[in-house]
């Protein structure tokens, strides 16, 4: 017989829903991953770095809000199991400005007081500067923690996928 880990989007969301409760214990709004570890265990989308900035807005509240370059939106969509909130950027679009307009939209700042942002910490230096130039007045932390109390370990590499998607 052979096995798979296919996990279905029912735990995906159970997931997000552990992570969330954790963000309102922690007091942040959002999270924002990069594609890592945390991304596939939250999400199943198994996804590469490159210059191009694919990356997830995980709210305290409400579904993610995914930002991907426009030319990857096709093959993104087939890979994403929760949420339809894709917001797909151009050559001449700031990838940045569509996460801070994800994070605004779903409510990040307001009408809480400052908002508090986690960022993964496999998210690189250059995507984090981007958000930060735009919302100068988010407060952002570094996301291990609350991302350990929602049961993701990201010092694991992902393992490869058998027979299914992740």
């Amino acid at each position: 017989m052979q096995q798979t880990t296919q996990v279905s989007e029912a735990t995906y969301r159970e997931r997000i829903a552990k992570l969330q409760d954790a963000m309102k214990e922690f007091g942040l709004q959002a999270v924002v991953l990069e594609p890592g570890p945390a991304m596939i265990y939250l999400t199943g989308v198994r996804w590469g770095k490159s210059e191009r900035t694919f990356a997830v807005v995980l709210p305290a509240r409400g579904e993610p809000v995914w930002v991907l370059p426009g030319f990857e939106e096709m093959r993104a969509r087939e890979l994403i199991h929760v949420g339809d909130d894709i917001r797909a950027w151009q050559e001449d679009d700031s990838p940045y400005q569509r996460i801070v307009e994800g994070l605004k939209d779903r409510g990040v700042g307001a009408p809480y007081g400052p908002g508090r942002v986690g960022i993964d910490e496999s998210a690189r230096f250059f995507v984090f500067d981007g958000i930060r130039k735009l919302a100068p007045k988010l407060d952002y932390v570094g996301a291990q923690q609350v991302l350990r109390a929602a049961g993701v370990d990201t010092t694991q590499p992902p393992r490869p996928s058998r027979g299914g998607r992740q």
